[in-house]
């Protein structure tokens, strides 16, 4: 069973090494290497993740708008602050809760900005297929083979049908010109890949997150 998951991992690494060295084939940026777009194919797939924590936590806030009170707040906060401490809370209970919900204030902002750069690199593009190509993949999280159906049926009668080979080109050419926005306002500088003992060959990839102060 281990051999077996092993290979399907291997392969699975296989065809996202192949699929980036074809893209950085076609890039036509200069300064867009074969990490800037593995950063960002990377990002791309994680982006409907980081959605789903940006709108739990709003949330949350609504909850405490609508009668949470401050000693539940407390409460919620050093139960999980005990968790995470792994120490028993006493007095420090309130800096403790304070502290978690800043850190989780900041990953919410992060987030913010990591999906707000990726909206606007999206948004941005002039061409309509690639446009919508990238609001189903990576916006939308559509499976690669539905996606590539939708638009080879042409179920938008403002986009012209294409055809499969011509919807793989231009996904290509789409997280090429994502890459390079990413790269040109600094976002994917908070992506990074571990290389480290005992890491795997293709290292791993994670974000650098901010500090609260």
């Amino acid at each position: 069973m281990e051999h077996m998951q092993s290979v399907i991992i291997s392969d699975q690494s296989h065809k996202d090494s192949s699929d980036t060295h074809e893209i950085v084939q076609v890039n036509f940026f200069d300064d867009v290497d074969a990490v800037d777009i593995r950063k960002t194919k990377w990002l791309l797939n994680k982006y409907t993740d980081l959605i789903d924590v940006i709108k739990n936590y709003e949330y949350s806030l609504q909850q405490l708008k609508n009668g949470m009170t401050a000693y539940d707040l407390l409460s919620a906060e050093g139960s999980v602050a005990k968790r995470v401490t792994g120490q028993e809370l006493t007095a420090d209970v309130t800096a403790n809760a304070v502290l978690l919900k800043d850190q989780r204030h900041v990953n919410y902002k992060f987030y913010q900005f990591l999906t707000n750069n990726i909206k606007f690199a999206i948004n941005n593009m002039r061409d309509k297929h690639e446009g919508l190509i990238a609001k189903l993949l990576f916006m939308d999280g559509m499976k690669y083979l539905k996606a590539q159906q939708y638009l080879e049926k042409g179920y938008r009668k403002d986009i012209p049908p294409i055809s499969a080979t011509t919807f793989a080109d231009k996904r290509r050419r789409v997280i090429i010109n994502i890459a390079n926005s990413l790269k040109t306002n600094r976002t994917l500088d908070f992506v990074t890949i571990d290389y480290g003992r005992g890491r795997n060959r293709e290292g791993e990839i994670g974000l650098r997150m901010p500090e609260v102060n």
